[in-house]
């Protein structure tokens, strides 16, 4: 809600949009002509692909976030909403031939049904050689997140005036939920409006391998085109499986496989094919 903190804490470094930009070009074989961001905050990313060039839209629960993503934006080639992630606004468009969607925004949502929900959207939105790129961590059952600090930023100066800090840690995976515990603090001095200090905690969701499997499929099917380690921004490859941990995925929606019958020559045979 605080969209002037959030910008100067989380906008792309270099290194990171150099990389963005070689998975993209790697994988549609150019520039993207339609980028999507289903989180779109204060338009960070929008705005990165909206210079290169690209028509963009994109939503957010938060209006004030919306506010600034307007600001920033060229009010030409661009269309940002207030809505959920888990289904954008139908205002927003389609046949986008990207959409991201990094940080691990979508460890945000309430349950793996929301997922499967908004993994469904994204791949209506797409045209069918698009891609989504997507921050999501990977856990199984036995892994373990030691607790420590996850990222730091700051001091940096504030547009509007003053400057702060930030700290994000990790509280480690809890028991039961298998959700990983986020904790951010951040200390701010002569921000107009803001506390000197604003401290959060909130939970992430992970997928084990196999229900992260199901939950694409149940959205209708992606193809994992890459699997990035999501610590490095430089986005090194890294094997998509059991216990990835914090990856970035380039995915494609899986093109509609026609059942084939095949011919049977005895009851034998077709009793096979049935099981």
């Amino acid at each position: 809600s605080r969209s002037a903190l959030y910008s100067a804490f989380f906008e792309p470094s270099a290194e990171i949009r150099a990389s963005i930009d070689r998975v993209v070009r790697k994988h549609l074989g150019r520039r993207p002509r339609r980028v999507l961001d289903p989180a779109c905050g204060p338009g960070l990313w929008l705005n990165h692909f909206q210079r290169q060039g690209a028509e963009v839209a994109g939503c957010d629960l938060e209006p004030r976030a919306i506010a600034l993503s307007q600001q920033r934006l060229a009010k030409r080639g661009s269309r940002v909403l207030v809505g959920d992630m888990r289904r954008p606004p139908d205002e927003l468009g389609a046949d986008f031939d990207c959409a991201i969607n990094l940080d691990n925004s979508i460890g945000h949502l309430a349950d793996y049904m929301d997922v499967a929900e908004h993994l469904a959207s994204i791949r209506h939105r797409l045209t069918p050689r698009g891609v989504y790129i997507v921050g999501l961590a990977i856990r199984e059952p036995g892994d373990e997140i030691d607790p420590g600090i996850v990222y730091e930023r700051g001091p940096v100066d504030i547009e509007g005036g003053g400057f702060a800090a930030l700290r994000t840690e990790s509280l480690g995976l809890q028991p039961v939920s298998r959700c990983e515990r986020i904790r951010q603090i951040a200390i701010t001095a002569n921000v107009p409006d803001t506390p000197a200090v604003i401290a959060e905690q909130y939970d992430l969701l992970t997928f084990t391998f196999e229900m992260l499997r199901d939950v694409m499929q149940a959205a209708g099917g992606f193809d994992v085109l890459a699997c990035l380690d999501a610590t490095d921004e430089a986005l090194p490859a890294k094997p998509f499986r059991k216990g990835a941990g914090d990856v970035v995925l380039v995915l494609r929606p899986a093109a509609a496989r026609a059942k084939v019958r095949r011919p049977t020559r005895s009851k034998r045979a077709s009793k096979a094919t049935r099981r």
